[in-house]
């Protein structure tokens, strides 16, 4: 009996090593790319235009309290004080709530999209919304950098 299933078991990996050489010659190899999701985020104030983050302004950088919609514990936003911005790192469907001190948030909307091809599907950045208005909507850079007037 355990020379029936050796057998069948040799025959499936021949035939699942057979599937996917055809597979492989017909679209090569799929590279595996990710969205680099680093969106720099500045905070400026709407009269003058001075940035509200660090060295020069009336907020720290523990003013800004960064959350997400999805709950992952990989996740992490950055105070920049060299070019006074937050990056957010993520490459999904996700919103993100920045409230800095006691002025009213904002939500940052991303919305990620499936570019199924031939062979390769890859992710891109299909829209990007901030407070329901609509920033970018086709083929958005998802490096770009949103200013935010307070």
């Amino acid at each position: 009996m355990k020379k029936i299933y050796i057998g069948l078991l040799l025959l499936l990996l021949a035939f699942i090593g057979v599937s996917c050489n055809n597979t492989s010659e017909k679209c090569g190899a799929c590279p595996l790319a990710a969205i680099d999701m680093t969106m720099k985020v500045r905070l400026v104030d709407k009269t003058t235009g001075a940035d509200l983050l660090p060295p020069n302004s009336l907020y720290k950088a523990s003013d800004l309290k960064v959350s997400k919609s999805v709950n992952d514990p990989n996740f992490y936003a950055v105070t920049d004080t060299v070019d006074h911005t937050v990056r957010l790192y993520d490459g999904q469907d996700i919103t993100y709530t920045l409230q800095l001190a006691n002025l009213s948030a904002d939500q940052i909307k991303i919305a990620t999209a499936i570019n199924s091809q031939k062979c390769c599907a890859t992710r891109y950045v299909k829209s990007i919304m901030l407070n329901d208005s609509v920033v970018c909507s086709t083929n958005c850079n998802p490096q770009m950098e949103l200013v935010i007037k307070k």
